[in-house]
């Protein structure tokens, strides 16, 4: 029992050195009793700098107060909560965003310590934060030039339409993803085996194409559509997706047709 307790103890002090994950052990009241080299990696302080002080110093000035009313009724509540993402300063006045998640330490039955285990998210935070920033600008370019996006997922045979390419195509806003069956219906029956053979033809040899077709809207309205395809493939070359944008060229359409 005692080589088992030892041997138990050596795996936790290996686990709490040596984590890439900050964790810190904290009591009732946020005062700081230990914490692992990772914390100190992450937020730059030292130790006279943290242990026996409030957690609280981690947090930006203003959100400090704020953060002791939610350690507390965390403590105290009777359900564990699940992880929460928030800002931090480092030492240095850095942020940094973490995600944390805690448990306690229950002698008796008796809550006398909580562990907290924090991990840097600042790097899938910036990815986040500039992807979403990409997304809008590409939203605005799509809806100022008025062209709407489409992408098939191959394997579930699923057609998601951007809501202004529904609303081209006479759908209803926020109605549920169609099928490439559903999509060729909507293509005039003259144009449909036109179409459907230059998605065979990229779908094997895995290349974009462009391809203008005219559309039977509900209501019996023929609209002109071009859409530029780029074929997606796995590691093994196995076609998997399919994306494209489309644009109405009705007017282009009819003003060839008036010249």
């Amino acid at each position: 029992a005692e080589k088992a307790l030892q041997d138990c103890d050596q795996l936790l002090r290996v686990v709490w050195e040596y984590t890439s994950d900050a964790m810190a052990l904290s009591t009732p009241d946020g005062t700081v009793l230990t914490v692992n080299p990772a914390y100190y990696q992450l937020y730059g302080f030292k130790p006279e700098e943290v242990i026996g002080k409030n957690f609280a110093i981690i947090f930006p000035k203003e959100q400090q107060k704020w953060a002791q009313v939610l350690y507390k009724r965390m403590f105290t509540s009777p359900v564990i909560g699940p992880s929460i993402e928030t800002p931090v300063i480092r030492s240095d006045g850095t942020e940094r965003f973490v995600e944390s998640s805690y448990t306690f330490i229950t002698p008796h039955g008796q809550r006398t310590a909580m562990l907290s285990i924090i991990r840097d998210i600042t790097a899938r935070k910036r990815v986040e934060e500039a992807l979403w920033v990409s997304e809008e600008k590409l939203h605005l370019a799509l809806k100022a030039s008025q062209i709407g996006t489409w992408d098939w997922d191959i394997v579930s045979n699923t057609v998601r339409w951007s809501a202004n390419l529904k609303a081209a195509f006479g759908l209803v806003p926020g109605s549920s993803d169609a099928s490439y069956e559903a999509f060729l219906e909507l293509v005039h029956p003259q144009d449909r085996a036109l179409v459907n053979q230059e998605v065979k033809r990229a779908l094997e040899d895995g290349t974009s194409y462009t391809i203008e077709f005219r559309a039977v809207l509900p209501d019996s309205t023929i609209r002109w559509a071009r859409t530029l395809v780029q074929v997606l493939s796995n590691e093994t070359g196995k076609a998997i997706r399919m994306v494209g944008v489309v644009m109405d060229i009705t007017q282009e359409k009819q003003d060839v047709s008036t010249c």
